[in-house]
Formats: structure tokens, C-alpha cells, sequence
């Protein structure tokens, strides 16, 4: 009998929470949305734009494939299912990239 009444006060607990709350140091959850919104709030006071969590995944990505990363590795570690997802989103052509590129065809040029 106990179990159960330990059970049914868990699932009472957990049911207020869901995926979307995070629990810091002090254990009181903290909604994804109150990050965000604080976020925000410290970076206009910071003068910074403000940049999305999938900046960042973007960010990594182009970093990765624009450094010579095996693209479909990338593509699964991204949890694309083709790889043409992966190619038309984060495959941007920074300035080194495109120097080596003109670099090569110059080189083919040359021959």
C-alpha cells in the first residue's frame, strides 16, 4: 500500500512538469520560456543580438562541413535523413573555403 501511495504522489509531482522545464541547483523548475525570455533580457542590456539555440546548431554545422568534416557524418550526426538537407542548409561558403576553391580551379587553369 505504500508503494502506491508513493507512486500516485510521484505521478502527481511529474505530471505539473513536462520536457520543457529545466530543474537547477536549488531543484525549482524553471520553464524553457522564462530562459529564453531572460536571455533576452541579458543580452539587450549587453548590447548583443540575440542569438537562437539553432544559431548555434547552425553555426557548428557550417564550422564542421567548412573545415573539411565528412559531410555525411555530419548529416547523421544531425539527424538529417538525406544529405541534401544537410548540403542546402549549412554548407556556406566562408572566405577560406572559397579562396581554396578559386585556388584549385586556378591551379586546373594553369595545367
Amino acid at each position: 500500500m505504500a508503494i502506491k501511495c508513493f507512486m500516485s504522489r510521484i505521478k502527481k509531482i511529474t505530471m505539473r512538469f513536462n520536457d520543457d522545464f529545466f530543474v537547477v541547483s536549488d531543484a525549482k523548475p524553471i520553464a524553457d520560456s522564462n530562459i529564453y525570455l531572460r536571455k533576452i533580457k541579458l543580452a539587450t542590456l549587453a548590447g548583443l543580438k540575440v542569438i537562437r539555440i539553432h544559431d548555434f546548431r547552425h553555426s557548428f554545422a557550417s564550422l564542421l562541413i567548412n573545415n573539411g568534416a565528412n559531410v555525411t557524418l555530419v548529416s547523421k550526426y544531425l539527424g538529417h535523413t538525406k544529405i541534401e538537407e544537410t548540403l542546402n542548409t549549412y554548407s556556406h561558403m566562408f572566405s577560406t573555403t572559397l579562396n581554396s576553391v578559386v585556388s584549385v580551379r586556378e591551379s586546373l587553369e594553369d595545367d
